[in-house]
Formats: C-alpha cells, sequence, structure tokens
C-alpha cells in the first residue's frame, strides 16, 4: 500500500503515537499529546485528523482515546524504523525541509535517550563533538533540556525572521539562553545568544546519538 507523505510535525504525531501506545498499551489523550509535543489540543485534533485522511491511523469512537494505528500503516513500515525529517545546521541555521525523506531501521539501543526520529547534519560547528557534516543525528522529541546537553532548536533567520532549526550545545541563565558550537574557530561557530523573552524560540529536542553514513566525512 502507497501511503501518503507526511509534513514533519505530523511524522512527530505518529512516532509519538507508536512509542507512546508500545509504552503504556493504550493512545494518548489529546492533551497528552499536547503537553508531550508542545501544542493545544485543538491542533492536537488537526493533526489527527490529518493522519487519518491519509490513512495512518483510524478513529474508532468519538472518546479521547477512540484511535488506533492502522494495521496497513503498521506493515509499510519496517520494524525499528526511525524517519529521516530534513536537515539541521551545524554551523549557519538553515530552513528545515518539511516532509519525510526515508525511513531507515536501526536498533532501539543505538540511541539514548530513545530517539524518535532523524535529522541530516549540514556544516561542521559540532566537529568537537564528534557530529560531522552529512551524519545522521537521533533526536530524542522533548521541550525540555538541562545545561550543557546538546539540543536541536528552532530559532529565528537574522536575516529574514523564518524559523530555522540548528543543532548546539544548550546553556540558559534565566531568560537567556546561548547556544554554543564545538568548534575551535569561534569567530566563524560564533555563539548565540537568545532573549527568550523577545525572541522566539522552541527545543525540537536532545541529541541522542547518531548514524555516520558509509564513505562519509572524516575531520
Amino acid at each position: 500500500m502507497q501511503l501518503a507523505a507526511l509534513t514533519e510535525k505530523q511524522t512527530k504525531v505518529l512516532a509519538f503515537l507508536q512509542h507512546y501506545m508500545q509504552q503504556k498499551g493504550r493512545p494518548p489523550t489529546q492533551a497528552e499529546m499536547g503537553d508531550a509535543l508542545g501544542f493545544t489540543r485543538s491542533m492536537a485534533r488537526l493533526h489527527l485528523a490529518a493522519l487519518a485522511e491519509k490513512g495512518y491511523i483510524s478513529a474508532e469512537d468519538s472518546t479521547a482515546r477512540g484511535l488506533r494505528i492502522l494495521q496497513s500503516t503498521i506493515a509499510a513500515l519496517p520494524p525499528n524504523s526511525l524517519p529521516v525529517i530534513g536537515r539541521i545546521a551545524a554551523g549557519t541555521p538553515v530552513m528545515s525541509d518539511e516532509n519525510v525523506e526515508e525511513y531507515l531501521t536501526v536498533e532501539p539501543t543505538l540511541f539514548r535517550p530513545r530517539a524518535q526520529f532523524l535529522r541530516r547534519v549540514e556544516g561542521w560547528s559540532m566537529r568537537n563533538a564528534n557530529i560531522f557534516d552529512r551524519d545522521l543525528v537521533g533526536i530524542h522529541q522533548t521541550h525540555e533540556a538541562s545545561n550543557r546537553q546538546i539540543v536541536a532548536v528552532r530559532i529565528p533567520d537574522p536575516q529574514t525572521g523564518d524559523m530555522t532549526m540548528t543543532l548546539k550545545r544548550y546553556t540558559r541563565d534565566g531568560r537567556y539562553v546561548v547556544l554554543l558550537s564545538e568548534n575551535d574557530d569561534q569567530e566563524r561557530y560564533a555563539p548565540i545568544r537568545i532573549d527568550t523573552h523577545n525572541t522566539e524560540f522552541a527545543i525540537e529536542g536532545l541529541y541522542a546519538g547518531l548514524i555516520r553514513p558509509a564513505g562519509g566525512p572524516t575531520p
């Protein structure tokens, strides 16, 4: 069965549903979805409706937990598969692709904490952390992080104001966030300082490990 392509956000919702149901044995409520993924219950309903329309899930009744992942969806995806959902900058922030590029089959123990999706690295700003251009990094979905963790974040492009993706080491002091590179060239890869009271900023998840493509670059 050929399923319709999912957007980035729809892929994250589906991955969350799959992992939640595997762990809990039941679907989440819309409130639980919103808390986990950082959006409102009305937005959760819209994403569920889109997944149902594309044939990935079915709403069995009108209750909050009345949904199931269709067997055709499960059969279409390899076991332990993770979606690759575009690029993440390890350098100057870049716009994120919105559609799934492919699904890769990986061992669940490869990433800690468990990853829900992969992003393709672009650039060398995290070189000293052994994260290279073209690596696939596993991202564990969360909107919280501790100081010194490596995070995937959305920040505004300084030129256009559009939200862009980047991978950096996270530090926070009150209202201010500083995103640090792991590269000796601190002039080229300077820290990014954000006033969260005045600038849109969102943590997409924690870096959980990587897959290095065969024949990938070396430092």
